[in-house]
């Protein structure tokens, strides 16, 4: 069982797998960013229509989300504080999962509003939340392998 968990390791802390992702999830984050940070006043609409935080918190959030997810990306492609920075887009996975399931869970039919603050996005449901999913796997995989041996 020990020997298979130290090859499961070592495939996962192969370099060029490990550039791969972070250059894959750093890029979704920035692509992410960019339609946010042009239209703060959508995304306030759009964190407004989750029904979980009040109006004064949703305008700063609806500024400094965006900037968060561009920085955190940058850092990620750049090599940067790799294990810092995939461990807040854990947080931030988690938190948007946890935010589309709380609204799915009370009706609440929404846009997420991850890479676009249009309305022509279609509304989020169950299913959908696989990709989110799939993304918060990649930041726990990146994050577990940059963890230092102690």
């Amino acid at each position: 069982m020990e020997r298979m968990s130290k090859s499961i390791m070592k495939i996962l802390k192969v370099s060029w797998m490990q550039r791969l992702l972070r250059i894959i999830i750093g890029g979704i984050f920035i692509y992410a960013s960019f339609d946010k940070i042009i239209h703060p006043d959508r995304l306030a609409e759009i964190i407004m229509d989750y029904e979980i935080l009040p109006w004064s918190l949703t305008n700063i959030s609806a500024i400094w989300l965006p900037c968060l997810e561009l920085i955190v990306g940058v850092l990620v492609i750049g090599g940067i504080w790799v294990r810092i920075s995939s461990f807040l887009l854990i947080g931030l996975m988690v938190l948007f999962i946890g935010g589309i399931s709380y609204s799915l869970a009370r009706g609440i039919s929404l846009h997420c509003g991850c890479f676009s603050t249009g309305s022509s996005s279609a509304a989020r449901s169950w299913i959908s939340l696989w990709q989110e999913g799939l993304l918060l796997v990649g930041c726990v995989w990146l994050w577990a392998t940059t963890l230092k041996k102690g």
